[in-house]
């Protein structure tokens, strides 16, 4: 695939999957523009990089770095909504509804505000364009002690479809991506859980042990055929990409 002409947004950038993707679709000849909370540093070429201080649960942040992307490169073709939280971690009867809320606001709301940026730009410009939203399994196999995390999860794809409706024939494909397991922070912070807050973590202790992980390079290829690749059109809103180490 020729990318060089295509332009992505990647929230959530500074670190773990969003930075891998970054530096990838940076290797592959896209221009990138990403966003954290503090504006992220990756290697490469300035001239195809655009790094913003911007935290996703602000509507009009997410508003203007699609602005300032389009502004730089021209127009934004696909847009990632990378940004999310795993914790609280633990028994619903004991999580805090501050950690319950905040993690809503980033996992779904977050998403949302990222979505609609990106069908305003892409409504006013006219054309075609690719929303990513991460996604997990865990939307559709619930795990004790993640009960914020598969809720938030099951949100982005129940929204993910609702959106593919309503803005298929305005040019827009959208899908809503479960990349696999990464090691990244995220699963440090899995393997650090008691069996007490998280039964399942002996699952990803072995995962460490055997170091059966997908690579961010690896995610951030499967992710451009999909957006890009000859048979996109055909695969559904709902995308498991497959292992690396199937």
């Amino acid at each position: 695939m020729d990318l060089t002409s295509k332009v992505a947004v990647i929230t959530g950038a500074s670190r773990g999957l969003g930075a891998g993707l970054a530096e990838r679709f940076l290797e592959r000849g896209l221009c990138v523009a990403v966003c954290a909370r503090q504006a992220p540093a990756l290697p490469g070429d300035p001239a195809r990089m655009l790094s913003r201080a911007a935290d996703v649960t602000d509507a009009d942040a997410m508003e203007r770095l699609c602005a300032a992307a389009a502004e730089r490169f021209g127009r934004v073709d696909l847009w990632i909504n990378n940004a999310g939280l795993l914790a609280p971690i633990g028994p619903l009867r004991e999580v805090d509804p501050a950690e319950l809320a905040l993690h809503i606001e980033v996992n779904v709301t977050g998403v949302f505000y990222g979505s609609r940026a990106f069908i305003r730009h892409v409504r006013a410009r006219g054309g075609a364009g690719v929303l990513l939203n991460i996604s997990s399994g865990a939307a559709r196999n619930a795990y004790a002690g993640w009960s914020a995390y598969c809720a938030g999860k099951a949100a982005v794809d129940r929204m993910s479809e609702a959106i593919a409706l309503e803005e298929g024939d305005h040019g827009l494909r959208v899908h809503a991506v479960a990349p696999g397991i990464i090691d990244t922070d995220m699963q440090g912070m899995i393997r650090r859980c008691t069996p007490e807050q998280f039964p399942r973590v002996q699952k990803f202790l072995d995962l460490k042990a055997n170091d059966a992980f997908s690579s961010p390079a690896f995610v951030a290829d499967r992710m451009l055929e999909l957006a890009f690749g000859p048979d996109a059109a055909g695969t559904p809103v709902i995308t498991t990409l497959p292992l690396e180490h199937a």
